[in-house]
C-alpha cells in the first residue's frame, strides 16, 4: 500500500515496513513484526520486534490482554494508555 510506504519512509529515503503499530487511543492495538514478548500483565505488555536491531517496546494501560499472537501479529485488547519504545 502506497500510504504505508510514505508513512514508514526513513530519512535516507528507504522504506522499512517490517514492523507496524496501530493503536486506538484508550482502546485496542495491533502490532506486526513482533518477534517475541517479554513481560505480560493486565497493565503492561512488553514486546520485541523483528528486523530491527533489538527494538523493545511496551504498552501500558488497564485490563490488557492478548487477543491474538500468531506469525508475528499481535492484537492487544483492553484500554491502551501509552506506547513507548525502550532503549535505542
Amino acid at each position: 500500500m502506497r500510504l504505508y510506504g510514505e508513512i514508514f519512509k526513513r530519512a535516507d529515503g528507504t522504506v522499512d515496513c517490517n514492523s507496524k503499530c496501530l493503536i486506538v487511543p484508550n482502546g485496542n492495538g495491533y502490532f506486526q513484526g513482533v518477534k517475541a514478548m517479554g513481560e505480560l500483565s493486565d497493565t503492561r505488555i512488553e514486546m520485541y520486534f523483528q528486523g530491527v536491531h533489538p527494538l523493545r517496546a511496551e504498552v501500558t494501560g488497564n485490563a490488557l490482554c492478548v487477543r491474538k499472537y500468531c506469525d508475528g501479529d499481535l492484537e492487544i485488547g483492553g484500554e491502551i494508555s501509552s506506547f513507548c519504545v525502550l532503549g535505542k
